[in-house]
């Protein structure tokens, strides 16, 4: 069974086909057909091994308003830190972190970003602030020897380049935190999903909607967003995809933004 044969299937026949062999007939067109072509290709080659033991999926949520000021006025804060950690081999989620953090810059939400992130004020009043809830990931992390040095091979995963070179990158500076060895390089799934299924990757709702996946939860839940993020590489693969860094944290680089912004951040924060 050739590849250009598999293109001219009809849906029906990658049903069937995918049937015979056991595999997932949810998804649209597209899914079967690269999900059929990797089963065939793999079964006449070497069987794709994967490189990391561990995924850890990452979905941050900051502070945020509708309409917000130039970004040297209004530096975006933390306020939710999920990782979702997948077993590659078991092909499942096996364990999650999960904190609110407490925004000191500025610490009242806007409606905007309470009803878009369904985050409440209790609930980043009464969580720790950001160094705080840093340090209790990386202890979570290194109580499964997922950091750097340590035995076990692992990968981060996001859906944007945002969460590790935006995000964490201005929280590390806003807290006078060392930026992470771990966050240095990382898988965005969007890429990877838009790469392997050959196809535009969208959004977390577009790409489960694509793999045949009903959403989970809340989008800009960063909890919920982590778990679905999870469940589509979990189907990448179990589709056959090699999961491999594509993006990756460059600290020679001077972010124009931050340079703007801090002399503000710092203004505000000498008037708390």
């Amino acid at each position: 069974m050739s590849e250009q044969e598999i293109n001219q299937f009809p849906r029906r026949t990658l049903v069937i086909e995918l049937e015979k062999r056991n595999l997932s007939t949810s998804g649209d067109t597209h899914i079967l057909k690269k999900r059929l072509k990797q089963n065939v290709d793999c079964s006449t080659k070497e069987v794709i091994q994967q490189s990391y033991e561990f995924l850890a999926i990452i979905d941050f949520e900051a502070t945020c308003m509708e309409n917000p000021p130039p970004p040297q006025h209004y530096v975006q804060e933390i306020i939710e830190f999920p990782i979702v950690l997948i077993d590659v081999t078991q092909r499942r989620i096996i364990d999650t972190f999960h904190s609110y953090c407490r925004p000191i810059i500025h610490p009242i939400l806007s409606d905007y970003c309470k009803k878009l992130t369904r985050i409440t004020q209790e609930q980043v009043n009464s969580a720790p602030v950001f160094a705080e809830v840093f340090a209790n990931a990386e202890k979570w992390l290194n109580g499964r020897e997922l950091l750097p040095f340590q035995k076990r091979k692992y990968l981060f995963v996001t859906d944007s380049p945002s969460d590790f070179n935006k995000y964490l990158r201005m929280q590390c500076n806003i807290t006078n935190i060392v930026y992470p060895m771990w966050a240095h390089r990382w898988v965005n799934v969007k890429t990877t999903f838009s790469k392997f299924y050959s196809t535009r990757s969208g959004r977390i709702r577009n790409m489960l909607e694509q793999l045949g996946l009903r959403l989970e939860g809340h989008l800009h839940s960063g909890l919920d967003d982590a778990i679905n993020i999870a469940r589509i590489v979990i189907e990448l693969i179990k589709d056959g995809c090699l999961l491999t860094p594509n993006e990756f944290y460059h600290s020679s680089i001077e972010n124009h933004r931050e340079r703007e912004w801090l002399p503000t951040m710092e203004a505000q924060s000498s008037r708390m």
